[in-house]
């Protein structure tokens, strides 16, 4: 009962542990949720504390706008009144104009007006003695109200009288000729008969008695007399003639009031005339005489002619500057406003149609130079928009920050970053709360490579995105990329360069080992990191270019050498701590020299076998030897010193190819791995003074590597391990010698593609893992292709990779009509089930495998049923003759003894499958092997009773090409058996293998190989073994 109890108990406790796990899931629930509601409020908040900021700056905004709308009613009404006279005045004016256009005889009309003149004022100004009677000055006053009104004989016989009675007081004479002997001529008589003679069609008459005038005048109204000359002839449409007279009176002036009075006449001239230019640089040269200058003589033109010189520069400024915007020349027409603005200043802010003429004609101005620069930049024409931009800038424009945002990426195209940076600034100054001033900014600091700065004005300006109330502008953000992404994308690609990166590089510039670490450190302190950083926030991460530049900045460069001595160690130059700190012996020399190549030749990162692996530490050396052809192979170069090569080697003297350095074991995948390598002889010169980038693509030294290692210029130039095939990267190898033993087989992992495990003190057992592996992950028999001495390891394996450079025997395939014939023969005497039986037996063998010393080898066994002695040779080794199933009898030599008491134990092994395969074999699976057989169930029974495995798949075989299979479908499997066992019956090279008590196999060795006569044709198929027979 009390265990039923017990277990209730438990039950209930289960349950309860059960709702206390729910219940703790809903409380992590609830809290997640309370979490998040709190983080709503807390945005909240933040929200609404900035739109009661929004609010308070609304409220201020709007106060200052009420009182720049007081400041603004006030000053209306101030110059309200003024802007009254002004518009009277210029209606009058505008009224006189049409007249004077209708008329179409220039300013001349003007004299035609009927308006209030005073004559007196004349007649003291022009004739100072005239009498001041009545009479005199009635008369001077209709004779130029008559020439106004275009009364030209009325006007005529004024003028006459006034000249009379300028003389005699008003006394009358009724002699015909007193007037002209008697009378003193009047200068406004002479001035009225001139204009009322040029109105009647008389002008050279009219000039003639103007002349006159200057007879009685006096002498110092002479120049005025000249200058009212040159108005008449102006309005008597001698224009070009009244401009030179003007010209040569200012070039005789010897008086600023003379002069001034010109200036401003000429100016009048040519604003008449629509040359505004002209009349512009007219004026400008008086500019400085109107301060101290009265223009009284003005005054008196302006009375006769009705010209006003009142507010002439301006207003000839002003159509200068309507004329160059009209005609297109913004720029200049900029320039001349800016000049009309510093020069005029009070007189515009004087008259509120001048200020409002200003301001429409700046905002037409900056709204045009604007247009322009942004078509400039379209056309890439950068300099044109920046200065379109400077110039609408120039007129201080209400709103500048879309000019000064464009300005400064204008200019940043430019690679202007300073001037492109003040622009930014100013917008960050006028709107602290806008983002483009931040972009700008940031544009700035970037391209100047300031990218601390540059990374700070970014962050400010996402939080300026993130905090603002403008939806648009929050969604900005999504452009970027969060800084947390950046750097995690940066040391993703550290990582991956990291993992193919050697553990330890010199520092070339101080000569300091450092670490990953370290080096990971020291990147992120300088430079491009910061700019890597910046330029992908402001992108979407891309991370091929992430992982381009941060390859860059930590490439490195190899060396290669051979050691002569007691190079310097890693902890040789921890003791020191830089390289550059070793004692001067030759070797140290040597080390130095190659960090000081490779810093001239632009690297930071350096590596040397001698000094970067930390040998005292096992892991890492084990490490280091694994990973020392990824090395080289991701390496941007690797450095070659030659230490006995000369500088006076020459072309065609094979000094690389015979120098000790292709020699040694580790030097031949420092050379096959590495993509680029440069050579150095022994003083440090480039080997052939070859100046080229990289060696591997020099003809010359190309084609003397591939002579003297036997093999193509591609291999030289672009290796890849799994390029050349097992046999021949053994043969490469054959030539290769190392110091320590074990380094033989270590050099050789890179090239293998091995993944033995490096361990020092096995001596010759290291070989032998290598060349297992390699059988084990290739299945590659090729191996056991040798004769000599086997290796203790296993009985399968040479004792040295020396016997690789010797080419195994292997016979040229039976083809054509040698194979046919030979088909044909099988065929008439073969039974093609037996035949079948025997082909899916061979075809269906397990490839090769090699695991924990034992080599499992498919093959084809032809056993020894008698063996003697044919001659006894220790040298050579004792020759014996063998009767052998199948083959008859076969002579060859071997250095043991064979049992001969005994012959069942030896068996010889046809183990080169691959060759007796019909090419065709390759690209059929199992099943359409299947398919294709008729054998029945007892021969597929005994083929694998014979081959001792039950699945007989073939791990080597292909996925085939479709023409592969339709060629193999072809034929039919009776002629690919035929064709095998055709191949079977040439020579072949056999191995000698001794059976053991246990079962397994051991191989005989032998300095000769054992060519065997091949299988006789009338030999039947099904009587042949198929094994996997088991070397140790």
């Amino acid at each position: 009962m009390w265990n039923e109890e017990l277990v209730r108990t438990n039950n209930a406790f289960d349950t309860f542990k059960a709702q206390h796990s729910a219940v703790q899931r809903d409380n992590s629930n609830l809290q997640s949720a309370l979490d998040a509601q709190k983080e709503t409020v807390v945005k909240a908040n933040q929200t609404i504390s900035h739109l009661e900021s929004a609010l308070q700056i609304a409220r201020e905004e709007a106060e200052t706008l009420k009182a720049d709308y007081d400041t603004k009613v006030t000053r209306f009404q101030r110059d309200n009144s003024d802007l009254q006279s002004e518009l009277g005045a210029l209606k009058k004016e505008v009224a006189e104009d049409k007249l004077r256009l209708s008329l179409g005889i220039g300013d001349f009309k003007q004299w035609m007006r009927k308006s209030s003149i005073s004559a007196e004022t004349l007649t003291s100004v022009l004739d100072p003695s005239a009498p001041s009677n009545e009479t005199y000055h009635v008369l001077a006053h209709n004779a130029l109200l008559e020439v106004r009104s275009r009364n030209w004989s009325s006007a005529y016989e004024d003028a006459k009288k006034v000249k009379f009675h300028s003389r005699f007081g008003g006394v009358m004479s009724t002699h015909p000729h007193v007037e002209s002997i008697v009378a003193r001529p009047s200068v406004v008589g002479y001035i009225a008969q001139t204009l009322a003679q040029i109105g009647m069609g008389e002008p050279e008459e009219a000039m003639r008695v103007f002349d006159l005038a200057f007879r009685n005048c006096d002498p110092k109204e002479s120049n005025l007399l000249l200058l009212i000359k040159t108005a008449i002839l102006f309005v008597a449409r001698k224009c070009d003639t009244a401009i030179l007279r003007v010209h040569d009176l200012l070039a005789v002036s010897r008086d600023d009031e003379t002069t001034y009075c010109c200036i401003q006449v000429l100016g009048k001239m040519h604003l008449m005339q629509g040359d505004y230019a002209r009349a512009v640089q007219s004026l400008e040269r008086g500019y400085d005489l109107a301060s101290f200058c009265t223009g009284s003589d003005l005054e008196t033109i302006s009375l006769i002619f009705g010209w006003t010189f009142d507010g002439l520069q301006i207003t000839v400024q002003r159509h200068h500057c309507e004329d160059l915007y009209t005609s297109g020349r913004t720029e200049e027409a900029t320039e001349a406003l800016l000049k009309i603005l510093d020069t005029f200043g009070d007189e515009i802010r004087a008259s509120k149609v001048t200020e409002d003429w200003v301001m429409d004609l700046k905002r037409k101005c900056v709204k045009k130079l604007e247009m322009l620069g942004d078509t400039a930049v379209s056309s890439a024409e950068h300099d044109d928009a920046i200065a379109r931009y400077t110039s609408a800038l120039s007129l201080d424009p209400l709103d500048p920050i879309d000019i000064l945002v464009k300005r400064s990426e204008a200019r940043a195209s430019k690679r202007l970053w300073a001037d492109a940076l003040t622009d930014a600034n100013e917008v960050i100054k006028r709107d602290p709360s806008s983002h483009r001033g931040y972009e700008r900014k940031y544009a700035a600091l970037h391209g100047a490579e300031d990218h601390s700065e540059a990374n700070t004005t970014l962050l400010h300006m996402f939080s300026i995105i993130e905090n603002s109330p403008d939806e648009e502008i929050c969604r900005l953000r999504a452009n970027y990329t969060s800084p947390r992404d950046t750097m995690a994308a940066i040391d993703t690609a550290i990582h991956e360069i990291f993992s193919l990166c050697p553990l330890v590089l010199i520092d070339v510039t101080t000569g300091r080992l450092c670490n990953a670490q370290e080096r990971v450190q020291m990147f992120k302190l300088e430079t491009p990191f910061k700019k890597l950083l910046s330029e992908t926030i402001i992108t979407k991460i891309d991370r091929a270019f992430i992982h381009q530049t941060v390859a860059g900045s930590f490439k490195w460069i190899m060396f290669s050498h051979t050691w002569e001595g007691k190079e310097p160690t890693f902890k040789d130059v921890h003791l020191v701590d830089s390289v550059w700190e070793l004692d001067e012996s030759p070797l140290n020399k040597k080390l130095r020299q190659f960090c000081t190549t490779a810093r001239e030749d632009g690297y930071r990162w350096a590596w040397s076998d001698t000094c970067c692996i930390d040998k005292d530490t096992s892991a890492i050396l084990s490490q280091s030897l694994i990973s020392m052809y990824t090395w080289y192979e991701k390496a941007a170069e690797t450095l070659v010193y030659l230490a006995d090569v000369l500088s006076s080697a020459e072309l065609g003297d094979l000094a690389l190819t015979e120098s000790r350095w292709m020699t040694r074991a580790w030097t031949l995948q420092e050379l096959l791995a590495s993509k680029v390598v440069r050579f150095y002889n022994r003083d440090w010169k480039l080997y052939l003074n070859d100046k080229q980038a990289n060696h591997k693509e020099s003809p010359a030294i190309k084609q003397e590597l591939a002579m003297g290692m036997g093999v193509a210029p591609e291999t030289i130039t672009s290796f890849q391990p799994e390029d050349l095939g097992v046999r021949e990267k053994l043969r490469l190898s054959s030539t290769r010698d190392a110091t320590v033993e074990e380094d033989i087989a270590y050099s050789l992992i890179g090239i293998f593609s091995s993944d033995i495990v490096p361990r020092y003190g096995l001596g010759k057992t290291a070989l032998g893992h290598l060349l297992e592996n390699i059988v084990a992950r290739t299945g590659d028999v090729t191996v056991i292709a040798w004769i000599g001495t086997s290796l203790p390891y296993n009985s399968a394996l040479p004792n040295s990779l020396a016997v690789y450079n010797r080419v195994p025997y292997s016979p040229l395939p039976m083809e054509g009509d040698e194979l046919d014939t030979c088909i044909e023969q099988l065929r008439a005497q073969s039974s093609p089930l037996d035949a079948l039986s025997f082909y899916y037996r061979v075809i269906r063998l397990p490839r090769a495998t090699f695991s924990n010393r034992c080599l499992q080898l498919p093959c084809i066994a032809f056993y020894v049923t008698k063996i003697g002695v044919q001659e006894l040779d220790s040298s050579q080794g004792n020759l014996y003759r063998a009767t052998v199933s199948f083959l008859g009898n076969v002579e060859f030599r071997a250095a043991d003894a064979m049992p001969l008491k005994k012959p069942r134990k030896l068996v010889f092994v046809h183990p080169w499958l691959r060759d007796l395969r019909d090419p065709l074999d390759e690209s059929m699976s199992d099943d359409e092997l299947e398919a294709e057989s008729d054998v029945d169930s007892s021969d597929e029974a005994e083929a694998k009773s014979e081959t001792g495995s039950d699945d007989g798949t073939n791990d080597d075989s292909e996925p085939a090409s479709p023409l592969q299979v339709e060629a193999s479908a072809q034929v039919d499997p009776s002629t690919l058996a035929l064709r095998l066992i055709s191949q079977l019956g040439r020579p072949f090279n056999a191995l000698l293998l001794e059976k053991q008590s246990n079962g397994q196999y051991k191989r005989v060795a032998s300095e000769h190989e054992i060519i065997v006569p091949g299988v006789p044709y009338q030999t039947n198929p099904k009587d042949m073994k198929t094994k996997v027979l088991e070397i140790v």
